[in-house]
């Protein structure tokens, strides 16, 4: 009975492991819920607000009820939707605006030349994924319901090859993600979890997830939170980011650098044959994501090899009420004006409509047998209208007093007009509108006030795309990590390819080239115009110069040319150029004929520093040979020295022995033996007293 039983120390390895991990998903699919309905809840009054600020902005504006009641009467519901221009103008502020990244080298194994590859490969990352567009969309969100989302990714270079590459991508709804309500930071880099939540099809997940469960649900008090995960036509799909903490050992070694060290090791210990002159512990986490549903985790955690959760806030105007945070759009103000607005201009249209309308007022004997005419009168519009003469009232019917156009309306929509400027701070003159100002400057000033009103949007934005710069430059070192050609884009817009992460000799050693890896680089964001805008400027500013100063046209020919975006003005400047006086020409910028001299005087330096060195090797050989011939002579002549000592001391030991042989054969046995001591003695200090 007992052979089919296994103990529970008999278990099999993988089903133990399995077990534990299908525990281990359980325990995180439920901190993850608790988490999900701690972010929803501490944001939820700030996301009702946001989704009736996109309402207002596509026109739905009037109050369910009122619009009913309205239309029921057949009353004017008029919407005339003032808001998107102010939308307009701050958008349009921010591409005016054009935030840019630059990269720096950030200490000293980092260089300017990598720097460079650095700068142009992140400009070249935007370029190939139409960055501004998504920089612009997440800026629009926040300026039309204070929140807007893009992200960090990465994805392979193409279906035929494993490298990889780093790109960016709009999160088209922001109310997508869920962000840990603790964190503070504009850009939500300081969040320690987020979610983004997708909304699938049954069928779609279904195909998606063929082992997953869409119709078991947990009975536990996570279960309230379903109701945002499950419906009748979606099931919600989050990818769960989340920071784990860890602690690392580091030590700074005998070369300056740190470097990661097992834990335990101390100060003075060996690390790749280098000592650890300082070791600490550091706290620090690593990011990791997977994907869940509402009931389970979907697909296992995976490790993302950057420093920060790659999801980025652009946020509107954000307001601390103590532990609270108040988030507010251009709009969110603007809105209750936008009402009376609408309300006035209903009301007055109202009037309008009805003055045509105005009754007439008669005796019934005029009307008597002719009411299916009059009953039409205010309807069509009849060449007559017959009536019967009524001897009591003289005359034909009259129309009443017709409604008159309140002056009072006419001033609430003045008034609600200007309200919507006030609580956004976007003035007539911003939106290109004549109004009170008359002088440049008095325009100008207005004009600044409405920048400086919505700037906190140009402001967040630009903290936003320097979140992206920096986590960028953080997936660099790993992404780009291998040898490669990659394509990277100047400051000027022009591409061309360099390889990186490559290998060269150098005087007998193998040296890096544009490696990658080494180095820490530093990001900073530069608000202004772009390199076309600031070129066409440069064109415009240069052709006034020199119409007002003819003379210069003759010197800066060839710079004016260069501004130009016409074709063939390239060569133009080239040429003219050429024409210019020797020594005048940007040295910076040398001619065919000056490169191939100074190749030719490069290589010849070369030549002569290559004869140099190897004179000055032959001349350390001989010093060397001398140096050993002399030692060698040095040794001979001591070896010499010792050996004629040795020789020596030998004749006397065989003469003081002979002379012992014929003392003790002549009988003075005692006295011959005290002699050979002293003698012996004295044989053996005399070496001694000579050194």
């Amino acid at each position: 009975m007992d052979g089919g039983m296994k103990y529970a120390s008999e278990a099999t390895p993988d089903k133990a492991d399995k077990a534990d991990k299908a525990d281990d998903y359980k325990a995180m699919h439920r901190k993850a819920m608790e988490r999900h309905t701690e972010a929803l809840d501490a944001d939820r009054e700030n996301r009702l607000h946001a989704a009736d600020d996109l309402a207002f902005i596509v026109g739905e504006q009037w109050p369910e009820a009122v619009k009913s009641a309205r239309e029921l009467e057949g009353r004017p519901v008029i919407t005339i939707n003032r808001l998107p221009q102010f939308l307009r103008q701050v958008t349009g502020d921010i591409r005016r605006t054009n935030p840019a990244l630059s990269i720096i080298a950030g200490d000293s194994e980092a260089s300017e030349d990598t720097a460079e590859i650095y700068d142009g490969l992140v400009r070249q990352i935007q370029y190939s994924c139409d960055a501004p567009s998504i920089y612009e969309l997440s800026a629009e969100q926040a300026a039309a319901c204070g929140m807007g989302w893009f992200r960090v990714l990465t994805e392979y270079e193409g279906d035929e090859t494993f490298d990889q590459v780093v790109t960016l991508k709009s999160i088209i709804n922001p109310f997508a993600v869920h962000c840990d309500p603790q964190s503070k930071d504009p850009t939500r880099r300081d969040a320690k979890y987020m979610f983004v939540v997708e909304q699938m099809t049954p069928e779609a997940f279904k195909v998606a997830y063929p082992d997953a469960s869409t119709t078991e649900f947990p009975q536990d008090d996570v279960s309230a939170t379903l109701v945002h995960w499950y419906t009748s036509e979606t099931i919600g799909v989050a990818e769960y980011w989340y920071k784990e903490p860890v602690r690392r050992t580091i030590a700074r070694i005998d070369d300056g650098s740190i470097v990661e060290v097992p834990k335990g090791t101390k100060p003075g210990g060996m690390v790749d044959g280098m000592v650890a002159l300082y070791v600490r512990e550091v706290d620090t986490h690593r990011v990791m994501s997977c994907k869940l549903s509402g009931f389970e985790v979907l697909e296992e955690p995976t490790e993302w090899p950057g420093r920060d959760i790659p999801i980025i806030a652009v946020m509107g105007e954000e307001i601390q009420v103590g532990e609270r945070t108040v988030r507010s759009s251009v709009i969110r103000y603007a809105k209750d004006p936008q009402r009376l607005y609408n309300y006035a201009r209903s009301q007055q249209a109202e009037v309008v409509s009805l003055q045509p309308k105005v009754p007439f007022i008669g005796t019934t004997e005029q009307f008597a047998g002719l009411e299916s005419q009059w009953a039409l009168a205010n309807t069509t519009s009849k060449p007559y209208l017959p009536y019967n003469p009524d001897p009591d009232a003289p005359g034909p019917p009259q129309r009443s007093m017709p409604p008159v156009s309140s002056s009072g309306l006419a001033n609430e929509i003045a008034m609600a007009a200007d309200d919507m400027q006030a609580t956004t701070g976007i003035y007539d003159a911003a939106l290109g509108q004549r109004s009170n100002e008359k002088s440049g400057i008095a325009i100008e000033r207005r004009q600044m006030e409405s920048d400086i009103s919505t700037s906190i949007y140009v402001d967040n934005l630009s903290k936003a795309i320097g979140q992206a710069g920096r986590i960028m430059v953080d997936l660099i070192p790993v992404i780009y990590d291998a040898q490669r050609m990659i394509r990277i884009t100047g400051k000027d817009e022009a591409e061309k390819n360099v390889e990186v992460n490559g290998m060269q000799m150098q005087e007998g050693f193998a040296t890096p080239v544009n490696d990658l890896t080494l180095g820490r680089y530093d990001v900073r964001v530069k608000t202004g115009p772009s390199y076309t805008t600031a070129r066409s400027a440069a064109a415009d500013a240069m052709i006034a110069f020199v119409q007002a100063v003819p003379q210069a046209a003759a010197m800066a020919g060839d710079l004016i040319a260069k501004t130009q975006d016409w074709p063939g003005a390239d060569e133009l400047a080239e040429r003219l150029k050429k024409m210019l006086p020797p020594g005048m020409a940007d040295e910076g910028e040398p001619t065919p004929e000056m490169m191939q001299q100074q190749q030719m005087a490069q290589q010849q330096q070369q030549v002569e520093q290559q004869r140099q060195r190897e004179f000055q090797q032959m001349e350390l050989q001989i010093a060397q040979a001398d140096l050993q011939e002399k030692s060698a002579k040095a040794k001979k002549a001591e070896a010499d020295a010792e050996k004629a000592y040795f020789d020596a001391q030998k004749a006397r030991f065989e003469a003081s022995a002979a002379m012992r042989e014929e003392q003790l054969s002549s009988g003075a046995a005692t006295a011959a033996m005290r002699d050979g001591i002293a003698d012996g003695v004295q044989q053996i200090i005399n070496p001694f007293q000579r050194g």
